[in-house]
């Protein structure tokens, strides 16, 4: 079974589970650990693979409740609700209606239908990767902890960029870099809520002068990185280059994602250098995956 038939397996489970999905089982179909099918997943998706079963399940809830004939309190059991109140709390937050109103009138509603992975050609676009053995470094910087649940970190990430650009607060932390530049990193994973820490930063030398009162201190074990470049205006390359990772280069690779933090890499570049010019065609940086040998 190739790598597009085993991820349809997953999906397949996750479109007929009516209730909260076991992640564990879906990354077993998926031939792959764990924290490898959740970052694949939210990768190529966009979404959480518990946001995406949440959208689904509730999609078929307002389906069964647009045609009348069921009561709401019978569709929240049905989709693994606990009490007809979780369940309004959760269909208005992505409807805006209640379920009630759902059933009750002629409001269009908004669904998402099933993913499905189909085999496409690609591959035509070369990636420039390495391989590199780290042996660990502390990374230092502003940290917000934000949640994947309604794609909230989709803007307060951004907006969290835009913040400390304004003030200033990033440049300053180039002072501290060992030779990096700035790291942007997600960790402190907690899979259940969704919820994770997100980190605009500096790799640190052993010994460093003291940071800015307010940030925060991350330590990363040592570990075998994946490292692709991205050379194109941000975000849309380097976005691509996470797809294209995962799309690509891990199904066919003998490697899969290790479980440790993944994070971003903006070298420092002198002021008329267009590699740093986040608009520029030339602009540079890097995505560092950590891995470990696939499962056969």
């Amino acid at each position: 079974m190739d790598w597009s038939q085993r991820l349809n397996a997953a999906l397949e489970y996750l479109e007929n589970t009516d209730g909260e999905p076991d992640l564990e089982r879906a990354a077993s179909l998926a031939n792959c650990s764990l924290f490898h099918f959740l970052r694949m997943f939210e990768v190529v998706s966009g979404l959480t693979a518990g946001e995406y079963s949440r959208r689904r399940r509730l999609s078929r809830a307002a389906i069964d409740l647009a045609a009348g004939q069921h009561r709401v309190i019978d569709v929240a059991l049905r989709y693994g609700y606990e009490s007809p109140e979780a369940f309004a709390k959760a269909f208005k937050r992505l409807f805006g209606i209640t379920p009630s109103e759902a059933r009750a009138s002629n409001t269009p509603l908004t669904t998402w239908p099933p993913l499905r992975v189909a085999v496409v050609l690609e591959g035509s676009q070369e990636m420039r990767f390495r391989i590199v053995e780290n042996t660990g470094f502390t990374v230092g910087g502003w940290a917000l902890r934000t949640s994947c649940v309604m794609e909230k970190n989709m803007t307060e990430i951004p907006r969290f960029w835009d913040e400390n650009l304004a003030s200033g607060r990033v440049q300053k932390l180039l002072a501290w870099t060992a030779g990096m530049g700035h790291v942007g990193l997600c960790c402190e994973w907690d899979t259940a809520r969704e919820e994770f820490t997100y980190v605009i930063g500096v790799d640190l030398a052993e010994e460093h002068e003291p940071l800015p009162e307010g940030t925060r201190l991350f330590r990363l074990p040592p570990a075998t990185y994946a490292v692709f470049e991205s050379v194109g205006p941000m975000p849309h390359t380097i976005q691509n280059v996470w797809r294209r990772a995962f799309n690509e280069w891990f199904p066919t690779s003998g490697w899969e994602h290790a479980g440790a933090v993944d994070f971003e890499v903006y070298p420092a570049f002198a002021a008329d250098d267009p590699r740093g010019d986040i608009t520029s065609p030339q602009c540079y940086s890097e995505v560092w995956i950590p891995i470990r040998q696939a499962p056969r």
